[in-house]
């Protein structure tokens, strides 16, 4: 059986597709750990100073997915869902993004803190400033 390059391309970049939006792709996590998924708030979402960051899929911090990323820095984070409120628990601002490239429409948010932002809508990615 002869194989085309064409598919083999194809299917390449069919992979690396799947792999970004399932957040797998390598560098499209710069948290060290990568996303721990959650299925409840745990302390260390909440802990001051710990370099971590938990996003959630709704404004209420519950329900929904919730995904926390540990040892934060300051690359470009793509979430694996569309992010409505989060914890902030570094040292430092963190700036949300609309688009999955951390580019377009922004907003940050302070050290140590929590918001929520259902009038801005989901945020697709993020960086530690």
């Amino acid at each position: 059986m002869r194989r085309s390059p064409r598919r083999h391309v194809t299917v390449a970049i069919a992979s690396a597709a799947a792999a970004a939006l399932l957040g797998l792709a390598p560098g499209t996590a710069s948290a060290t750990s990568g996303p721990t998924f959650l299925d409840k708030i745990d302390e260390r979402c909440v802990t001051v100073s710990s370099d971590n960051v938990c996003v959630f899929e709704t404004q209420y911090f519950t329900g929904g997915k919730m995904a926390l990323y540990q040892d934060v820095d300051s690359q470009c984070v793509t979430t694996p869902f569309g992010v409505l409120s989060d914890f902030n628990m570094t040292d430092r601002t963190v700036t949300y993004y609309k688009n999955a490239d951390c580019t377009g429409d922004s907003l940050s948010e302070p050290p140590g803190d929590f918001h929520s932002w259902l009038t801005f809508g989901p945020v697709h990615s993020f960086r530690q400033q």
